[in-house]
């Protein structure tokens, strides 16, 4: 059989092929991970210092590493239950002024 060879023009290109994109609606949606914040983590590292690097619920001395990598997990946690604690220890600040000076009027 002879073979038979297509001639192009000059200027006209051969029709491009579209790609057809499904989008996909079902995917669950990614979830942003908080940055754990550095003042939390190193905040996290000084109290498991003071603690001589025991674990509280063994009571068996832990590896720095480990602590460390427990602190990188949780510091966002223990973040905000260092915010609360402190503003709780504000607010008794706040009531304990206030009832001092009721207590302690000048006398005119």
């Amino acid at each position: 059989m002879p073979r038979i060879e297509k001639t192009k023009k000059k200027g006209q290109s051969l029709p491009k092929k579209l790609k057809k994109t499904k989008k996909l609606t079902n995917l669950p949606t990614k979830v942003k991970k908080s940055k754990s914040s550095p003042v939390g983590y190193y905040n996290c590292l000084l109290t498991k210092a003071q603690n001589d690097w025991l674990d509280p619920t063994t009571g068996k001395k832990k590896k720095i590493t480990t602590c460390c990598q427990d602190c990188k997990t949780n510091a966002p946690a223990l973040n905000q239950v260092r915010e609360q604690e402190l503003n709780k220890l504000v607010t008794a600040y706040r009531q304990v002024g206030d009832s001092l000076s009721r207590l302690l009027k000048p006398i005119k």
